[in-house]
């Protein structure tokens, strides 16, 4: 799995001063690469460009297609459109001990290529929202009805059933002291 996220890098060593456009493609394979990903399926297409400079690099990513999310309602799968833009500043320094943040990556001078695997993995899922819905996230989809109904069929027959413990009952009509 992991020898598959090699393809997600980029050797910018060789690369003149200046913008370079770099191509990629998101599929099951790569979602499979992470254990826990919330994202289980997408066919995304990743568009980098890159300009580099003497001592940092910015580089601008468009994502964009769709990713099979599902309900947090009806547990449908569906597929949701996505369309996400993100700016990333690389900054080359001569000691390794200066720190990365979310905007800034700090790398050494002798490295030779940048690994976005795991930066393409985070912005698509910051993207999803926290409730996904067929009906808010889909393209004109709505919940399935059948699993709907039986959970409203369920949820009536709790009711229903659901007795009330009679200490429960006398415990209801003690007052707080107020004093």
């Amino acid at each position: 799995m992991v020898n598959y996220l090699k393809r997600y890098r980029i050797p910018f060593s060789g690369l003149s001063l200046g913008t370079h456009d770099f191509e990629f493609d998101i599929d099951k394979a790569f979602f499979d690469c992470y254990e826990y990903s919330i994202i289980k399926n997408g066919n995304l297409n990743v568009l980098v460009n890159l300009h580099k400079q003497e001592n940092m690099m910015v580089l601008r990513f468009h994502i964009t297609g769709t990713t099979t999310l599902t309900c947090d309602v009806c547990l449908s799968a569906f597929e949701a459109k996505t369309d996400i833009e993100e700016r990333l500043i690389v900054k080359f320094v001569d000691e390794d001990m200066a720190e990365s943040t979310e905007e800034i990556i700090v790398l050494a001078k002798h490295e030779h290529e940048l690994d976005i695997a795991g930066l393409l993995y985070e912005y698509i899922n910051v993207h999803i929202p926290h409730y996904i819905k067929c009906s808010e996230q889909g393209d004109n989809i709505k919940c399935d009805e059948t699993v709907l109904a039986k959970l409203n069929g369920l949820t009536s027959k709790q009711e229903e059933t659901k007795q009330t413990d009679p200490r429960w009952e006398a415990l209801k009509n003690i007052k707080y002291n107020q004093n």
